[in-house]
């Protein structure tokens, strides 16, 4: 089964409806959910995604979709590796190396993002919600 990593991006385009992204984002969610691929998220996904949906909708919706994601998505592993692999990292920043290493150590197939310059594209693909449901159709 292939394991796709989901950035932060995309959680928020479905959480937040976000209009111009939302039917692309859903339909990834929609496929992590159904279990037609392993959807994988880190653990700053979960912390990022609670803070700004706070904001956005209120604390106890914020932890709600928290909980859908825990229900849905397989969080990879944070240590000390991955945040030394990450600050290393000379790229875009320090955030979106720890997504990009998460996403290497969970031995994801891709990243999928709205994001892509944000992340190195040598090792894993780097794909827009768009352009991975072209290519998985």
């Amino acid at each position: 089964m292939k394991k796709v990593f989901i950035d932060t991006s995309i959680l928020l385009d479905v959480f937040l409806n976000r209009e111009s992204f939302v039917e692309p984002a859903a339909a990834v969610f929609a496929g992590c959910e159904s279990g037609k691929v392993k959807g994988i998220v880190s653990a700053i996904s979960l912390n990022n995604l609670h803070y700004i949906l706070s904001r956005h909708i209120g604390k106890n919706k914020a932890l709600e979709a928290v909980r859908i994601v825990l229900n849905i998505f397989t969080v990879a592993a944070l240590d000390e590796k991955i945040l030394r692999l990450a600050a290393d990292l000379s790229h875009k920043g320090f955030e979106d190396a720890i997504q990009f290493h998460s996403a290497v150590a969970a031995g994801a197939t891709c990243i999928i993002t709205r994001d892509a310059s944000h992340f190195p594209k040598d090792e894993v693909p780097v794909l827009s919600p768009a352009d991975y449901l072209e290519m998985n159709l």
